[in-house]
């Protein structure tokens, strides 16, 4: 109650309280006590009730119909939420589920607190959502503190008094377009804003949604008020780019969203009560500060929700957020698009409600701070930099007269005050005082003058210091430069008045003297130059509010604490920063010998103590150490050993350790790698003894390493770079601080007790995993369960060892239980896993492939030593094939089985685990983390006997077989001489005959084989179970070709792998065994052997044939002639279709009975479809071309449109305008379609108008009127056949039709490119490119599986692995201009091809190559005007090859005519017949005619050849002309290849897989997901050559005027002589800074109430405020996205080519000054310096008279900024 918002009238909270047990006593009503004060006195005064028993359902009744009434004040005309609170302490004795639904349809949200006597189950079905339950360890006050703050997050956010209207927020998304997401990964945040929006009732009465973006500044992308209709908003958002930009500042982008769009003008309806909401969704860390833009929000009532990626910081966005709540992180970007399903419902009901903001920092209490600023002409040209630093510190204080008051000075030889403690002491007056500051410049710089300056006339009470007070006095220093006085005694004068002083070291300054000044040295903060030292303005912020007294608050209590410190060479650079963090945590730290002791050990692959706990017993001789440190070098840390070293050498008795009194032991760990030895085992055993480690892991350092090693997990830090260890030194020192022996004594009562590494023994564990398209989206959550697990166990080659398998619709070896032989090489493999993809969930064959293939001795398992055997199956679903046969000879052969599913078939699961114990379900693999315990208890407590003795309690029944049942395999030629008309006919006809089978895994199961020269099984008789799942399967069935044609040994695989008891046959139970073989030639092997072995066993083969069979052979195969039937052709199979039947009949197989529908409702077989056929009519298709085309629509029609099928078709015929031939209503049967498109009458005409074409199936045809089925959500599908470009970009036509729901097919014929095509197209799947209409019929194949599975909505679909060869056989060559040579004038040609080539031959396995990787053999030939010129054949690549290129150097030029295209041609006609060919092509353009090249490019691919792929060289004219000549690609590839690619390697490889994909595989497409991100950097490789001497360096910045010089001695006084002309103005002293009269750009930060100035003369102008973001490129041609940044490349060779000109480096920071050296000799006059300031007098003149009067004086500084007052007209 403490913590609620309370008070009247507002009336934030009202409450009541009643007590319960076996009868229900109210404490007191909601109307009881009208304030806080009363209410808390209430509640003291409570006595137990002391009840016989607990009757939690009468109470739940009691407080429905008595509290919540209006008589007992609970205000329900005002619409006040009603929230419980029911706190019980054991199982209730009556029912409370009536109860429970009665205070939930009352709208009465219940919280429950329960302790462990409680039943959770009970409390979770009274609580309005599991979440809202809380059950602390025990009725206690240190548990029920655990969980307050758990409870008052969402009390808080759920007890607004606003009435939740689901239909009307206002939301406002506030998105990260920074670097920190990139190009590649932004379509991620893009979809899931989509997906959000499309989830919400937007309108401009209902929900309005504006959005943002932001990174070093915000963009406002649209306002709340923009988009009335959700339509228009999602178009909008689908064309987001990325804003762009490397900062990232938060706090700004939130104090933005708040003044522009959280207002009535950017069309907020906050002054209605109108939730409202923000979204942010960020990757990365504020580089601003936020906390003050949070805090303005919430006290707006604004609730904030935030969604973290990649770097987010979870602290950072749990302050932002409106309660931590509310914090969502993400492993990745590509988890981003699920996440809506999780924040809908708390985006559309949650309101705000108290607000609770986060402290911006310690209290500042009272303080005087003195900025005394450096002012001498160190500071010229950079003051303004200095300016903006102040003016941000002194932003973030607390500025007030009681509080924080605030002086400035500068000083040069003098010191000038620029406000006193009493002038100035509101933040605006400050404020802008120090926006107006000018350099106050001078010829020297007293420092110890300004130090005595300030402590006589600033620290005083006449100035306004409150030093007498005892407020804290505060100085802050800056100096730029060497001080001309001594500073000794003014230091030790400020040191004794209690002045605590900070510097800020700048350019030249003498850190030695600075040190006399402060108490220690880590009171100066260094700054690299003086326009960085605003990288200082955190650090100081903070110090200047924590400080207490001259040092951070000191920490109470006794502790010993340990630095281990990363010394490897990796920290070279960063060490410097390592021991400045270890001396600020020793400055907070309370050091004496009966307080806090400090050591410091060093570590790489050795380790080096520095000092021990009882070395140093006072803080400064620590510091003093510490400052001493040097690197201790070495290449890799060894952590694991340095924890050893520790408990062992640190932590005693003699090196000053207090462990055994019981004192504290702190740990803190400091390292910037992932260790070279484990680090799990130390890690346990120092934590046993006694230590609490804090785990600091910086740059490449594992944050899961560095939870291993902390105490708990929460204690471990990541930070990217050393320069963030000052944003962590406050929390390590705090943590450190608090962590006394009570708190340690609390944690480790929450602390789940460890696993002791052996204490398991020898495990074998197999992760038997899905990696299925279902289980993608959290595949993670899996990884990271692993991970955990193999953390937790002593994994080695004499302990435990893992293995991982992956499974879909097969299994994939990541690794065997031999792989590895460290728990780092399992976590490294482990972290690399990706899922591998699949439709289907085969449990049954993965377990029966780990049974045969995984627990062998051979592969690593132990099992026939008795080690235990452990599987641990995770899955996503039910299993697609049979799994009782697999599990039960996994558990015979002596494996433990683990299973882990989610909306898995629990009875599926019972049999595959060791036990029911064994079996856990989960809703989401997020809840992963909470099983891992429960599965280490028996990985690690289980033995072989006790696992045995499990087992052996299994009881295996038969598997019942029902009287129906037999087991058919179609053996399918699938040879040259059936082509691929012939295996569609076969593929129809299997289907009509699988259809009138009754499919069961205890009734009729089906497997299919096809073959050709070599054999390729499709599907086992066990792999599915249900009609539609092998249907689907045969849908999938491709042609192979192949010659010769094997039939005999097709026979011979199937009688060995078919029929078989692992493969699903039942033949040793005596169901009847069925063979079916389709051949459409003869065989060239022998096929009377296993045609006999089959015939003993059983087995009844049916032989079905064309007419290009031996009707012998095929004799032979059935031995009976009744079983072989001949057609003329495949296409007449369906005239055989009840011969076929009717021959199963005496083995028992019967069809499934009439009217009964065994199709599952997930896949229904009869299609329904509306489709209309848009076709150009014009003049790109010839009359003769378009009945081509017309009868390529008619066998789509008869192929798709089946029996029982409920398909619509319409067409449309256009030129430039179009003709409706036929509306979907038209006709109802097949052949009335086909009859219809077969009347279509050419119309031809000039030109094809694609747009309008789609525009009218739009309205005309995809309408209800014209028959559509839409609002019926029957699939909708437009399919467009053109034959050229379009006269108007059909891509927003096309659009508009897939937002309607149409999914739009495009076929491109002649004279159109692949980018047109893809325009047209829905998306990449179902766009299809041929070269002449002659070519369409080959098309077929590959639109009806792509229309297929679009009637089904699933596209792209998986590739079954058929396990076949594939080679390819590249050409790479290369032309260059006629006056250069292309390996001088082309940089990182050489590299380039060397890279690509390499990367080319290590192609991964595609997706029918099985085990194989495809071959690739290249060769490289170039053609000069004097023939070719060859460096090597076709050869697989090696390394010492390049040298052959390199050959080619001295004969150039290299050219590109249609010569070198035919020379390509030639050389592809000696390689090997059966390869993918392709050519590669480097060009910096044409040589010879255009025309030539493309007929000969044409040439090439009628020849064959499958690509041709051409890279542009550096600075190419007329590229993507060029690329006319390219074919191959595939339309999804359409941008241009350049040599300047970053990743252009990657680029190729990715082109040929997809290329080998589609002529190896027959894939038409190809779905990859996103390249992931790079991996990290590798070791340091070994110290190259010195390289050549660089060019000389540019000349330095020019330096500033110099000292004005001594004047010169007065002359005598001369006679007066004639009035000489008026002389020129004089000098003005020092010239001032360009531009400072004006303001310096602190863009919305005026505005603050001034005295209005006096109008002052018109000033210069000024100058322009901070620069903006650079603009968006010109209208220069598209260009695609930059890819991530590559590999370094290798090292450079040799070359006397001078480069060009690199850019200018930043300019580094001064260096330190040196000693005086010895006077060297006059030097050769210096080039001319910059305008010095004006010298003296110059010789003496005659006598003169008196000069005329001077000129007016310096104009006076410019008054404050006056302030726009409104004028107000009444009429």
């Amino acid at each position: 109650m403490a913590r609620l918002p309370w008070g009247r009238p507002t009336s934030k909270q009202s409450v009541a309280v009643a007590q319960y047990a076996d009868t229900v006593r109210p404490e007191f009503y909601f109307n009881t006590h009208p304030n806080k004060r009363e209410v808390m006195a209430a509640v003291r005064r409570m006595k137990p009730l002391d009840g016989a028993a607990l009757y939690t359902g009468s109470a739940l009744e009691f407080v429905r119909n008595n509290m919540f009434t209006s008589e007992a004040g609970y205000r329900a005309a005002e619409g006040v939420p009603r929230l419980l609170v029911l706190i019980t302490g054991g199982k209730s004795l009556d029912d409370v589920s009536q109860p429970a639904q009665e205070l939930k349809r009352s709208s009465i949200m219940a919280f429950a607190v329960g302790n462990k006597a409680a039943d959770q189950a009970e409390l979770e079905e009274i609580a309005f959502d599991p979440s809202l339950v809380f059950i602390p360890t025990e009725f206690r006050a240190s548990p029920l503190q655990g969980v307050l703050s758990s409870l008052l997050a969402p009390l808080r956010t759920l007890s607004g008094t606003t009435e939740v209207h689901a239909n009307k927020r206002d939301i406002i998304f506030l998105l990260d377009g920074s670097v920190n997401v990139g190009r590649t990964r932004f379509p991620y945040v893009r979809d899931f804003v989509m997906n959000l929006v499309n989830s919400l009732d937007v309108g401009g009465d209902n929900i309005r949604v504006g959005l943002v973006q932001f990174s070093d500044t915000p963009v406002t992308e649209f306002s709340l008020n923009t988009y009335q209709t959700k339509s228009d908003l999602l178009a909008h958002v689908r064309q987001l780019q990325l804003k762009g930009g490397s900062g990232l500042n938060t706090g700004a982008a939130l104090s933005y969203v708040h003044a522009n769009h959280f207002t009535e003008a950017g069309g907020s309806r906050i002054q209605e009560q109108v939730p409202q909401l923000l979204l942010l969704l960020t990757a990365g860390p504020s580089e601003d500060s936020y906390l003050q833009a949070a805090n303005a929000l919430a006290r707006s009532g604004i609730l904030t929700f935030c969604v973290g990626a990649s770097q987010a910081n979870k602290a950072e966005l749990e302050q932002i957020a409106f309660n931590p709540s509310l914090v969502y992180l993400m492993d990745d970007f590509s988890s981003l698009p699920a996440l809506p399903q999780q924040l809908i419902q708390p985006l559309t009901t949650y309101v705000s409600g108290g607000v609770e903001e986060v402290p911006l920092a310690q209290p500042e209490s009272k303080r005087d701070i003195l900025f005394l600023f450096d002012g001498s002409g160190n500071l010229l040209g950079q003051f303004s930099a200095v300016r903006d630093f102040l003016y941000k510190v002194i932003d973030e204080l607390d500025v007030k007269p009681d509080g924080t008051r605030i002086a400035v000075a500068q000083y040069s030889d003098n010191v000038r005050i620029e406000s006193s403690f009493a002038e100035h002491q509101t933040k605006p007056e400050i404020l802008n005082l120090v926006k107006r500051m000018k350099l106050k410049t001078g010829k020297a710089l007293n420092l110890g003058y300004a130090l005595d300056f300030a402590q006589r006339y600033i620290f005083v009470k006449s100035n306004g210091s409150r030093i007498e007070d005892g407020v804290l006095q505060i100085l802050v220093l800056l100096v730029a430069g060497r001080s001309s006085d001594s500073v000794d005694r003014p230091a030790l004068n400020l040191k004794q008045s209690g002045v605590v002083p900070f510097i800020l070291q700048a350019k030249n300054a003498d850190p030695g003297e600075l040190e006399l000044i402060v108490p220690s040295p880590a009171f100066i903060l260094a700054a690299e130059s003086l326009p960085k030292i605003g990288d200082l303005q955190p650090h100081i912020v903070n110090l200047l509010k924590s400080v207490q007294n001259g040092a951070p608050t000191p920490v109470s209590g006794e502790k010993d604490v340990v630095f281990l410190i990363d010394g490897s060479e990796g920290v070279r650079s960063g060490f410097p920063l390592l021991k400045e963090f270890v001396q600020r945590v020793v400055e907070s730290l309370d050091v004496g010998p009966d307080r806090v002791r400090v050591a410091v050990v060093q570590y790489s692959d050795r380790t080096r103590p520095e000092f021990y706990l009882n070395s140093y017993m006072d803080q400064q001789s620590v510091v003093n150490a510490v400052r001493q440190l040097t690197l201790l070098g070495g290449p890799i840390p060894n952590t694991g050993a340095a924890l050893d070293f520790v408990l062992r050498d640190i932590l005693t008795e003699s090196a000053g350790s207090r462990i055994a009194e019981g004192i504290p032991q702190l740990l803190i760990v400091l390292t910037a790698d992932r260790s070279g030895d484990d680090v799990r085992g130390p890690s346990v055993v120092l934590k046993r003894g006694g230590a609490v480690p804090i785990g600091i892991g910086i740059g490449n350092a594992d944050i899961t390493e560095m939870q291993t090693i902390s105490f708990i997990p929460d204690f471990a830090v990541a930070i990217p770079t050393f320069r963030q260890l000052g944003t962590v030194q406050q929390v390590i020192s705090e943590r450190v601080t608090r962590l006394d022996r009570e708190e340690l004594r609390r944690l480790q009562a929450s602390v789940v007790p460890l696993t002791s590494p052996g204490v398991s023994g020898k495990r074998d564990v197999v992760f038997l995993i899905d990696g299925s398209q279902t289980a993608g989206p959290e595949f993670q959550y899996i990884r990271t369960l692993i991970e955990r697990l193999v953390d937790s166990l002593d994994v080695g080659f004499d302990t435990s060892r893992v293995a991982v398998i992956q499974f879909s619709e097969d299994p994939r070896v990541e690794f065997l239980l031999n792989a590895h032989s460290s728990k780092d090489e399992v976590q490294n493999a482990v972290r690399r896993l990706r899922p591998k993809g699949g439709r289907r969930i085969n449990i049954g064959g993965a377990l029966e492939y780990v049974s045969k293939n995984i627990f062998k001795r051979p592969l690593g398992s132990r099992i026939e030593e008795g080690v235990p055997q452990f599987l641990i199956l995770i899955s996503s679903g039910k299993s697609d094939d049979e799994v009782d046969d697999s599990a039960a000879e996994l558990k015979q052969f002596g494996v433990a089985p683990l299973t882990i599913a989610r909306n898995a078939d629990p009875e599926e699961l019972v049999k595959i685990s060791l036990s029911p114990e064994y079996v856990f379900s989960v809703s989401t693999f997020r809840e992963l983390p909470s099983l891992e315990q429960k599965l280490l208890t028996p990985i690690t407590t289980l033995t072989a006997e006790q696992i045995q003795q499990l087992l052996a309690s299994t009881s295996y029944p038969p598997p019942a077989v029902e009287s129906d049942a037999a087991d058919i395999v179609f053996l399918i030629d699938s040879s040259d001489g059936v082509k691929p008309d012939g295996i569609a006919h076969i593929r129809d006809f299997v289907i009509r005959i699988v259809r009138r089978l009754n499919i069961g895994p205890n009734k009729v199961r089906v497997g299919v084989v096809q073959f050709s020269n070599d054999v390729f099984p499709e599907f086992y008789l066990k792999t599915y179970r249900s009609q539609a799942s092998v249907l689907d399967a045969i849908r999938r069935l491709r042609f192979k070709g192949g010659s010769p044609l094997n039939t005999g040994k097709a026979l011979e695989f199937v009688a060995r792998n078919f029929f078989v008891k692992s493969a699903g046959s039942r033949i040793e139970d005596g169901v009847p065994q069925h063979l079916v073989l389709f051949l459409g030639g003869k065989s060239q092997d022998d096929v009377s052997r296993y045609s006999q072995v089959m015939g003993s066993s059983g087995i009844v083969r049916l032989g079905v044939g064309d007419r290009n069979i031996d009707r012998t052979e095929l004799q032979t195969i059935t031995n009976d002639p009744r079983l072989v039937f001949t057609v003329r052709e495949f296409r007449e199979l369906p005239n055989i279709e009840e011969r076929v039947m009717n021959s199963f009949g005496p083995s028992g197989v019967t069809p499934a009975p009439p009217g009964v529908d065994i199709l599952p409702p997930s896949r229904p077989e009869k299609k329904k479809a509306d489709i209309v056929f848009l076709l150009d009519g014009s003049i790109n298709f010839r009359r003769d071309s378009f009945q081509e085309v017309l009868r390529f629509v008619s066998e789509i029609v008869d192929t798709v449109y089946e029996g029982g099928d409920s398909i619509q078709v319409g067409l449309v015929q256009y030129n430039s305008d179009p003709t409706d031939e036929f509306f979907l209503k038209d006709f109802s049967t097949k052949q009335q379609i086909i009859d219809a498109i077969n009347k279509v009458v050419y119309k031809g005409g000039r030109h094809a108008n694609t747009k309008v074409g789609l525009e009218h199936l739009r309205l005309n045809q995809f309408v209800p009127e014209a028959g559509s089925r839409l609002e019926q959500r029957v699939p909708q599908i437009a399919f467009v056949i053109t034959g050229g470009k379009s006269v108007e970009d059909a891509q927003e036509a096309s659009l508009a039709l897939t937002q309607r729901g149409v999914k739009v097919f495009a076929v491109g014929v002649r004279n159109i490119d692949s980018e047109e095509v893809g325009k047209i197209a829905s998306n990449s799947a179902t766009a299809f490119r041929v070269g002449n209409v002659q070519e369409l019929s080959e098309l077929s194949e590959q639109v009806l599986e792509t229309l297929h599975d679009a009637m089904h909505e699933t596209l792209c679909p998986g590739v079954t692995d058929i396990s076949k060869a594939c080679n390819l056989e590249v050409i790479l060559g290369f032309d260059g201009s006629r006056d250069q040579n292309i390996f001088v004038a082309q940089k990182g040609f050489e590299s380039k091809v060397d890279t690509i080539l390499n990367r080319i031959s290590q192609m991964q396995r595609i997706s029918c190559s099985g085990t194989q990787m495809p071959t690739v053999r290249v060769s490289v030939v170039a053609t000069t005007p004097a023939g070719p010129v060859e460096a090597f054949d076709f050869a697989e690549y090696q390394p010492e090859m390049f040298e052959k290129i390199l050959g080619m150097r001295t004969q150039h030029p290299y050219v590109l005519t249609a010569d070198t295209l035919k020379l390509y041609q030639n050389k592809f006609r000696q390689g090997s017949p059966g390869s993918v060919k392709v050519v590669i092509h480097f060009t910096d353009g044409a040589d010879g005619d255009l025309a030539d090249l493309q007929r000969a490019s044409e040439a090439l691919r009628q020849e064959g050849v499958q690509a041709l792929i051409l890279v542009g060289l550096e600075r190419v004219p007329n590229l993507e002309q060029l690329m006319q000549l390219e074919f191959g690609r595939g339309f999804t590839y359409n941008r241009p290849l350049r040599l300047n690619l970053l990743d252009l390697d990657y680029e190729l490889a990715e082109q040929l897989d997809n290329i080998a994909e589609k002529a190896c595989c027959g894939v038409p497409c190809k779905c990859s997901g996103q390249r992931g991100d790079r991996g990290p950097i590798g070791s340091i490789g070994p110290k190259g050559i010195p390289g050549e001497d660089g060019y000389r360096g540019y000349p330095g910045d020019e330096g500033g005027p110099g000292e004005r010089g001594p004047p010169g001695m007065n002359g005598t006084q001369g006679f007066q002589g004639c009035p000489g002309q008026r002389g020129i103005k004089g000098s003005r002293g020092f010239p001032g800074e360009k531009g400072e009269l004006g303001e310096i750009g602190l863009d919305g930060l005026d505005g603050e109430d001034g005295d209005k100035g006096l109008p002052g003369t018109s000033g210069d102008k000024g100058s322009p405020g901070r620069r903006g973001d650079k603009g968006p490129k010109g209208d220069k041609g598209e260009r695609g996205d930059v890819g991530i940044r590559g590999d370094p490349g290798d090292t450079g060779r040799d070359s006397q080519q001078r480069g060009p000109k690199g850019e200018s480096g930043d300019l580094g920071p001064m260096g330190l000054p040196g000693r005086d050296g010895v006077s060297g000799s006059p030097g050769e006059p210096g080039k001319s310096g910059g305008f010095g300031r004006r010298g003296p007098a110059g010789l003496k003149g005659n006598k003169g008279g008196p000069g005329q009067q001077g000129s007016v004086g310096e104009q006076g500084t410019r008054g404050a900024q006056g302030h726009l007052v409104p004028l107000v007209l009444q009429a």
